[in-house]
């Protein structure tokens, strides 16, 4: 089971991932939405990658992942999000991050490609997860 902390501020994009991610394999998404919410959520629990949008409450995405990296926090951290802008991409990856995956609302194949990175940070191998042989062919 990879447990993925997904913060955003956006409940119907909780849902969604949610749902995708359980159709195709074992992904339990714990949600939180603001940086200050998941910080309080790591620090009782734990995940195996997390996933954040750019745009928060509060903190930016890019503050959040500063202040996880500055906490000794080295979980592998995906960006999922519609600023996809050069800028934010360059400040986020002198953060060090696993992965950018631009969105546009609700498209499916964003998703699934979240998924693969996802699935890919974890360290799992599609083979594991019979499911996401669907993804390697762009089902």
């Amino acid at each position: 089971m990879i447990n993925v902390l997904y913060v955003d501020s956006d409940p119907k994009m909780w849902m969604i991932i949610s749902h995708i991610f359980e159709k195709y394999c074992a992904v339990s998404i714990f949600p939180a939405g603001s940086g200050e919410e998941a910080l309080g959520w790591l620090s009782q629990y734990h995940a195996d990658v997390i996933v954040s949008d750019y745009i928060l409450p509060g903190m930016s995405g890019t503050e959040f992942l500063h202040a996880l990296r500055a906490g000794g926090i080295t979980i592998p951290f995906i960006f999922f999000s519609e600023s996809a802008h050069p800028y934010v991409k360059n400040k986020a990856c002198r953060e060090g991050i696993s992965g950018f995956i631009p969105r546009k609302g609700l498209e499916k194949k964003p998703v699934l490609d979240l998924l693969r990175m996802v699935c890919w940070a974890a360290g799992s191998h599609v083979g594991e997860y019979p499911a996401l042989e669907d993804l390697k062919r762009g089902a």
